[in-house]
């Protein structure tokens, strides 16, 4: 099977299915069938993975029409499958398919078009991120598995060298703006050094107004404020603001009050 299919199957295994592979039908692919004994629950999947593509979403309806028809409604496809399920009696069959690189404005419309024809889609990077987070230490007999297992244990617990993969990554910013909506992210700023603390401000896109925003209304509170105004007015730069504006008001003051 190919390195998608065994992380799919591997999925479903862990979920409670044993699975049927590799089966063809002259020549067709006919995918993975998924059963759960307990629950007669049947699933038929295929999977249709690319990194650098995904399925043509210009006219979606004629081709989540299309897809469908080849790869679940295809009469020797079909027949297939029964007859490998006959043995549970009548089970409802649900058609999963499993899909990469959604675009993400077309995305509700991919999925609502093959829902039409009655196939559910399965994104392949939440399999891989199920997969990735139920791996354990326990040594995996699947080559497959196994190098996921050492990518998570090995690679990912040094920060250093994910850190350099992410910067070349085109969804940096994406990734970078999920990682600051998480709570637990943001408390380990408590840790951040004043030197790294000052990068980030320097390089974002914050204003002036909108920082002295963020300070007064979501950082400082009644007790702070006036240690932080205090610190600020004996910083020397500050300091000599304030007396060139003191001038400026001194030299503009109405004559009727000097008098």
């Amino acid at each position: 099977m190919s390195a998608e299919k065994e992380i799919v199957n591997f999925w479903y295994n862990k979920r409670g299915f044993f699975t049927i592979n590799n089966l063809k039908s002259n020549n067709k692919e006919v995918g993975i069938l998924a059963i759960n004994t307990q629950s007669k629950e049947v699933q038929h999947v295929q999977v249709s993975c690319s990194i650098t593509g995904t399925i043509d979403s210009k006219e979606m309806g004629i081709s989540a029409e299309k897809i469908s028809e080849e790869k679940f409604y295809d009469s020797s496809v079909s027949d297939l499958v029964q007859k490998k399920i006959s043995f549970i009696g009548n089970p409802v069959v649900k058609r999963m398919l499993v899909l990469s690189s959604l675009p993400k404005l077309k995305k509700p419309s991919i999925i609502r078009e093959f829902g039409i024809v009655g196939v559910q889609i399965i994104e392949f990077e939440d399999i891989l991120y199920d997969t990735l987070e139920s791996l354990d230490t326990q040594y995996y007999k699947n080559d497959m598995i196994r190098a996921l297992q050492l990518v998570k244990f090995l690679l990912f617990t040094e920060p250093e060298k994910m850190s350099k993969l992410l910067s070349g990554s085109s969804s940096r910013k994406e990734f970078l703006s999920a990682i600051l909506d998480n709570d637990d992210i943001i408390r380990e700023f408590r840790k951040t050094n004043i030197e790294r603390l000052s990068a980030i401000l320097k390089n974002s896109n914050i204003k002036p107004k909108e920082l002295a925003e963020v300070l007064n209304h979501d950082i400082l509170n009644k007790r702070t404020r006036k240690k932080f105004l205090d610190s600020l007015m004996e910083q020397e730069g500050t300091r000599r603001i304030a007396n060139e504006r003191n001038k400026i008001k001194k030299v503009n003051v109405p004559l009727g009050k000097f008098f």
